[in-house]
């Protein structure tokens, strides 16, 4: 007697965050490079921080934080900073 193959498409619902957190540290890496190569995360740019340096990371860190109190800061305060950006751009 033969034997038949099939295939099932089955539709799994799972919450994110249960996904993420079932993750490694690398498939979140490889989530995070893929979001950015189809354009989810095409504001900011994504930096492996596996390949930055302990410096780099504090850093970055800092900026995020500033980011999160703009509308704590004095305008001159954000003079400097815009003057900062544009040196650098």
């Amino acid at each position: 007697m033969g034997t038949i193959y099939t295939t099932v498409d089955v539709d799994v619902d799972i919450e994110i965050d249960e996904f993420v957190d079932s993750c490694t540290d690398r498939e979140i890496q490889l989530l995070i490079n893929y979001l950015g190569e189809v354009g989810h995360l095409s504001r900011h740019k994504v930096k492996d921080d596996t390949k930055m340096t302990a410096n780099e990371i504090e850093f970055s860190d800092k900026m995020l934080l500033l980011s999160d109190k703009y509308y704590q800061m004095t305008t001159e305060e954000i003079e400097v900073l815009e003057n900062l950006y544009n040196k650098y751009r």
